[in-house]
């Protein structure tokens, strides 16, 4: 029987060629414009990722963006150098830092290569995101939500810019797959493995941290019996504390704390401008540069930022004071800035548009989106030019196809009672979108598309779930 499955397991990944083909293709096709200028490439959070990348390929250590301070030497009378100043970069976990670090050695500081690789990472998704259907409710579901990635408009938007995000859709799909088999099979090793991709996407973005809490609570509904389930409950810990905390004591050892990564008083900064913006009718990006002068004076000691080790770690905990005050001060417009913002669902047209040349970025669209809504924003992005929107109409029907389907198919499992379906699919999708609290970019949605593909993948399957426990086994089904 296990050579049957892994027959039609290679059969099956055989078919998803198409499918790569298809979403490489696209992706590349639709940055071509950016590639003919790479500052398209590049967003705000980019200069986090490359200056330390290039470090680490260069000097072996992933440092910060060298800074040139002016100090006098004793040169001749007069006379004033520079001195470079580097310092351990502990504001991103070392993943994707490590991934672009490699790409640097290979092709050199090239921008067009970066892209091209987040393209192929981007395409590379299918396969795990399609077996993760293929699992769940046979042949069609797979091949139908493999395509539905393929199509996704914010992933393929996102594929070629030089953040993380995409490299953290493909780590969570591998983990929802091996999620998937362990559902299907019960076999601990597939819960083991989907346990190592969910730590290994933490070192890329800490979103990831509370799936292995959540993966705890899983192992009781995958692995039967009770002795299975305790031993992958406690292997959980394990294997994450093996792979994440040795990261986590450099931190400590260079001054940033125990921590994954110190952009959580970032996080914190927009979030408290959010929520004092929502109580007091106010202009968020103005709440926000209101607190990063207070902190700014707070920091700053005759025109000069302190450098030595402590200084991240005061001002990560000054931001997150302040957004704790913020929170204990105004509760109701914390819970409406954080509880789950239905925009997190809109595609990212923004960054499509962006890489074609045809919109620039930087124009307050999500300000405009908390205070007027949807379409306010959608006019003021647009700026009274729709026809560049008409490029972008099959990816926006496949999108809101997807998530249509994904929903439905939440509530036809909730319908059935498939607990266990819905713990794995279903509250890592709701989670993965409501973790972005009050920064409601499209990106963020990345790690929930490959368990919303699998949903929606098995709503349209003619085996699909009002048939699947009766065809499980059927040969037919599964070639």
């Amino acid at each position: 029987m296990n050579t049957t499955h892994h027959t039609a397991g290679k059969r099956f990944l055989l078919r998803l060629l198409p499918v790569f083909a298809l979403a490489l293709a696209i992706r590349v096709l639709c940055a071509i414009p950016a590639l003919t200028e790479p500052s398209r490439l590049s967003r705000p959070d980019t200069e986090t990722y490359l200056p330390p990348a290039y470090a680490l390929a260069e000097d072996g250590a992933i440092n910060t963006k060298p800074q040139h301070n002016p100090a006098r030497f004793h040169h001749g009378p007069g006379v004033k150098d520079c001195v470079v100043v580097q310092r351990p970069a502990v504001q991103r976990p070392p993943g994707y830092i490590v991934f672009l670090a490699g790409l640097r050695l290979i092709f050199g500081r090239s921008p067009v290569a970066f892209a091209l690789a987040g393209c192929l990472i981007g395409a590379l998704a299918v396969f795990p995101v399609g077996v993760t259907g293929y699992h769940l409710a046979g042949r069609k579901a797979g091949f139908r939500a493999a395509v539905l990635y393929a199509l996704n408009l914010t992933s393929l938007a996102v594929a070629p810019l030089i953040l993380a995000d995409t490299l953290l859709g493909l780590l969570v799909a591998f983990q929802a797959m091996y999620l998937a088999k362990a559902l299907r099979f019960g076999r601990i090793r597939d819960f083991i493995l989907a346990t190592i991709f969910a730590a290994a996407a933490v070192l890329v973005k800490p979103v990831n941290i509370p799936v292995l809490i959540l993966l705890i609570g899983m192992a009781p509904f995958l692995m039967k019996p009770r002795r299975k389930a305790v031993r992958a409950m406690l292997l959980v810990p394990v294997i994450s504390a093996v792979i994440i905390v040795p990261w986590m004591l450099r931190n400590r050892a260079v001054g940033a704390g125990f921590a994954v990564d110190r952009n959580s008083g970032l996080t914190a900064l927009h979030n408290t401008a959010a929520i004092l913006a929502h109580a007091s009718h106010r202009d968020a990006n103005e709440i926000r540069h209101w607190l990063e002068y207070q902190a700014e004076h707070e920091f700053m000691t005759i025109n000069q930022w302190r450098t030595d080790k402590v200084t991240v770690q005061e001002r990560e905990e000054w931001y997150l004071k302040r957004y704790r005050e913020a929170i204990l001060a105004h509760p109701w417009s914390a819970a409406a800035t954080h509880l789950f913002q239905v925009w997190i669902l809109l595609p990212d047209m923004a960054d499509y548009l962006q890489n074609l040349g045809l919109r620039t970025g930087e124009r307050g669209t999500l300000a405009v989106l908390r205070k007027d809504g949807v379409l306010a924003a959608f006019r003021h992005y647009m700026d009274g030019s729709y026809a560049a929107g008409l490029l972008a109409v099959p990816f926006l029907l496949a999108h809101a196809a997807l998530w249509a389907l994904a929903i439905f198919g939440m509530w036809v499992y909730a319908r059935k009672k498939r607990w266990a379906v819905l713990l794995v699919f279903a509250v890592p999708v709701v989670y993965y979108l409501a973790a972005a609290g009050p920064v409601v970019l499209p990106r963020y949605q990345i790690p929930a598309l490959p368990g919303a593909c699998a949903l929606a993948g098995a709503v349209i399957s003619a085996c699909g779930i009002r048939r699947w426990r009766k065809r499980r086994s059927c040969p037919q089904c599964n070639r």
